[in-house]
This record gives C-alpha cells, sequence and structure tokens, in this order.
C-alpha cells in the first residue's frame, strides 16, 4: 500500500515528467505542427487531472498505472527528439555544416551538442572531427571540450555496457559482424595500445571498439580508463585544433589527418623495434 509520502513522491515525479515533456515539445520540436503539440499537452493533462481524482478517492494504486502511461508519452517525445534532431545534424553536415547548425539554435545548442556527442559512439555516423571543430566555433574551444568529452564518454560507456550485457545476437542489430572481426584482428596483439590509438586514430567507428571490448575480456576498469584518456585528448584537440589549423592555414580535418599520421608512424617504428629486441634477445 502506498503511504501519503510515497503518494506524494509519485506526484511529484509524474508533474516533474510533464514539465520537461511539456518543454520538450514546446522548445525544441518547432516544427510539430500546433494541433499535435495540443493534442499532447491535453494527454499530459488528462493524466494530471487522473493523479488528482486517484488522489482524493483514495485509490493511490492506479497512480502506478498512470507512471507507465507517462513513461510512454516520454519515450514518444524522446524518440520524435531523437530522429529530429539526427536527421537535421545529418542534413546541416552535408549542407550547411555543423557550425551553422548550432548557430540556428544557439539557446539550446549546448544541449544538442551534448546529446549528439552522447549518440555519435551509438548510432550516430558523424566523426567527431566534424561536431567538434564546429562546437569549437561556436562555444570556443574550452566549452567545447568540456560538453564534447563528458557526452562521448557517457556514449561510450553505454555501448560498452550493452555489449557486455546484451550479447553478440543483440549487438549484432547495431553493427556488421565483419567490422566486429576486423576489430578483434586489430586488437588480438597488446589490446591496451591498440585500443588507445583506435580511439584516437579514425580507422574503426567508435561503437565498434566498445562492442569488441565489450564482448572481450577487457575489464570495464581499464576499458573506461582507456576511453577517458583518449576522448580528453582528442576533445581537446579537436577542440583547440581550429585556432592551430588557421595559424598553420590548415583545416582542422588536415591537421587531424598530419596528428594522425604522426601517430601511425610512431606505432608502426614501437611494434618494430618490439619485435626487433624480441629477436634479439631470443638469439
Amino acid at each position: 500500500m502506498i503511504t501519503h509520502r510515497g503518494n506524494a513522491q509519485e506526484w511529484f515525479l509524474h508533474l516533474t515528467i510533464i514539465i520537461v515533456a511539456i518543454y520538450f515539445v514546446f522548445a525544441l520540436l518547432p516544427t510539430v505542427l500546433p494541433i499535435y503539440k495540443w493534442i499532447y499537452l491535453s494527454a499530459l493533462l488528462v493524466v494530471l487531472a487522473l493523479d488528482g481524482y486517484f488522489v482524493m478517492t483514495k485509490r493511490n494504486s492506479l497512480m502506478r498505472i498512470n507512471r507507465m502511461i507517462l513513461y510512454y508519452l516520454g519515450a514518444i517525445v524522446l524518440l520524435i527528439l531523437a530522429i529530429f534532431y539526427v536527421s537535421k545534424v545529418v542534413v546541416f553536415t552535408d549542407v550547411y555544416g555543423f557550425e551553422g547548425l548550432l548557430k540556428e539554435h544557439l539557446q539550446t545548442a549546448k544541449y544538442i551538442f551534448f546529446f549528439i556527442s552522447f549518440a555519435q559512439p551509438i548510432l550516430l555516423p558523424i566523426p567527431e572531427a566534424v561536431t567538434i571543430p564546429g562546437a569549437s566555433a561556436v562555444f570556443g574551444p574550452g566549452v567545447a571540450a568540456a560538453i564534447a568529452f563528458p557526452g562521448t564518454l557517457l556514449g561510450i560507456s553505454v555501448m560498452f555496457f550493452a555489449a557486455r550485457y546484451g550479447g553478440r545476437k543483440f549487438i549484432y542489430k547495431f553493427i556488421k559482424e565483419q567490422q566486429l572481426e576486423k576489430y578483434q584482428q586489430y586488437v588480438s596483439k597488446n589490446e591496451t595500445l591498440i585500443m588507445f590509438l583506435l580511439f584516437i586514430i579514425p580507422i574503426l567507428p567508435d561503437e565498434i571498439i566498445c562492442v569488441g571490448a565489450g564482448i572481450g575480456q577487457v575489464s570495464p576498469k581499464r576499458f573506461l580508463l582507456i576511453a577517458s584518456i583518449s576522448k580528453f585528448f582528442t576533445a581537446t584537440m579537436l577542440a583547440y585544433s581550429v585556432g592551430l589549423a588557421e595559424r598553420l592555414s590548415l583545416t582542422p580535418p588536415q591537421l587531424m589527418f598530419g596528428f594522425s599520421a604522426m601517430a601511425i608512424i610512431l606505432f608502426g617504428i614501437t611494434a618494430i623495434s618490439k619485435r626487433f629486441l624480441s629477436k634479439e634477445r631470443g638469439l
């Protein structure tokens, strides 16, 4: 049986969900027709009215049904929001540039950028070399890096644990088996170093790295440490690459390509040196 205190907490939860949902619909979905917005708002108000009725008639247990209804209504908004902004990002990246997208929605630009950073390692096929420099041009390099790093790391964590606990059948719904096999070939030796380089050098998408590590033997603690260091490095480098590229008369992608090439060369030299030393010791 729900107590009076528990009932108040339940009602407060419902009210919070309704307020957030209303904000999302009216502030973040400008192209949705007004009639649909008002229909959605009416549904939320009906749920709120039912809450009041259940409280007055002491049918507190029925408020759980309202909670489930609100969860479904909230999920609908989040799905529409994701579709709207993902499609908008793809279009604006091709036509106007990511910077233009953020400038057009300047009031909510930081939230949009955080969501995109979070979605990139999960389902968004847009490289960081596009989004972070664009955000850096709008917010400044420090703010862009501060938003990109936690957003990307959160997305990476979600993908890793989804792979760890979801299993191969679940993961193959999102990625191709051939890409996963390619990752396993890359990290068959010296997994830690290879994983670190793969996060920095855009050879494989981040979601492949997360899934490969998730279904592999790497521990969550080590994976998150590697991801944190590498993504802090890439977020910072990409954010500050705009100013550095201007000084060197290069574009940010060209600058990052140069850094990636240097990293590959250093890795190649290290690998050859290790192999040579191993042979020397074996003699």
